[in-house]
């Protein structure tokens, strides 16, 4: 009796110990995208001369998509982040010196949020501290509201930094990029997959230091994208402005009317290009 009191007891236990489908953890989501500079810009303005510059933005990123563990009474939640970012804006085409994004926006370090917009693609919002760097003060720390919206395998990124109130003539770094996830098989620059890549591809390819070595690899994926366009990004990035604008200057940045039918215009306009 005792022997199978004993067996019952720790079945119990094993069985309260194991994780039931309605608790088990959704598989987190990693995705690598990489910046398209010719449709990404670094504008910097502001400062004692009152100067605006645009720098092109290069590099790529991991966008990460985690689930925090779920217990009764704390149902699991989303939580987004970037990770092992590299994105730099360089200050000229002959200059070795560029601009650090990363450390900007602080990329790594933002806390994001999906919005509830009913959007037909995701947005997600993001807020933290920029300029994080030690060789930064506190004081030189600027405020960072970033948004994302992923539409199919592209992202738009829109954002910028806000100086400290008791700073002075402090700069303003405003971002504006896409970037696809993957490759982007787009090797002529124009936004298009389509013959004159795969004509920049086989001449390029006696060249090892400007094509890869795998000439079937670059073949498959220029196959897969042929016909594809980038989409309009002038459009996107006007509707994320208005989010932006609209959301900051409430007390709770929730969105209102006027993002969902910016956002909503906005989806239209790249559904046609």
């Amino acid at each position: 009796m005792r022997h199978r009191l004993t067996v019952s007891v720790l079945a119990l236990l094993l069985t309260a110990a194991a994780p039931t489908a309605g608790w088990a953890d959704p598989p987190d989501w990693v995705s690598r995208y990489r910046i398209v500079p010719r449709k990404s810009t670094l504008i910097e303005s502001g400062g004692f001369t009152g100067w605006t510059q645009r720098y092109r933005v290069h590099g790529q990123f991991d966008f990460l998509q985690l689930w925090t563990p779920g217990v009764p009474g704390d149902p699991q939640q989303r939580v987004v982040e970037f990770d092992n970012a590299n994105v730099y804006a360089p200050l000229g085409e002959m200059l070795p010196a560029f601009y650090d994004v990363d450390d900007l926006f602080n990329l790594e370090g933002l806390a994001g949020k999906l919005l509830p917009l009913g959007a037909p693609f995701d947005v997600y919002h993001f807020q933290g501290l920029g300029n994080t760097s030690a060789a930064a003060s506190p004081l030189e720390q600027s405020r960072v509201d970033l948004y994302a919206a992923i539409h199919g395998r592209w992202m738009y990124l829109y954002g910028e930094t806000t100086p400290p109130p008791y700073s002075a003539d402090y700069p303003v770094y405003q971002l504006q990029a896409l970037a696809y996830q993957g490759r982007w098989a787009d090797w002529n620059s124009d936004g298009v997959i389509d013959a004159a890549d795969y004509t920049v591809m086989r001449d390029l390819q006696s060249n090892p230091a400007a094509f890869p070595p795998d000439w079937d690899t670059e073949h498959a994926l220029w196959s897969a994208q042929v016909g594809e366009r980038e989409p309009d990004t002038d459009a996107m990035f006007a509707a994320l402005s208005a989010a932006l604008a609209t959301s900051t200057a409430l007390a709770v940045p929730e969105p209102s009317c006027l993002v969902l039918l910016a956002l909503g215009v906005t989806a239209r306009l790249t559904r046609r290009h």
